[in-house]
């Protein structure tokens, strides 16, 4: 019995749509989205993939959740669940 199969690189590589990887495929979605709305469907599809492209040029390199580590900590904690375990994002200096 000669079995063959699939042996992934990476144990935590990220789950993908077609070409992209989940995040950047919510960020071509995003826009492609506001672009059908807003009645410029070529426009939405342009920008929305040209968006994604620049957002994995981005994160290339860094860890899986750069978004997420980004998010925490430029965006106001105000505006997502706070956690019990990490301080809110504002306070940049700790004492003691």
């Amino acid at each position: 019995m000669n079995e063959t199969g699939y042996i992934p690189r990476t144990l935590d590589k990220q789950e993908q749509f077609l070409l992209w990887d989940i995040d950047q495929f919510i960020v071509a979605v995003m826009l492609i989205g506001i672009g059908l709305s807003l009645g410029m469907m070529v426009g939405g599809i342009v920008s929305g993939s040209l968006a994604a492209w620049q957002y994995g040029k981005l994160k290339a390199g860094k860890h899986a959740k750069f978004a997420v580590h980004s998010i925490y900590w430029w965006i106001p904690s105000r505006l997502f669940v706070k956690t019990a375990i990490t301080p809110p994002s504002h306070e940049r200096y700790f004492l003691g």
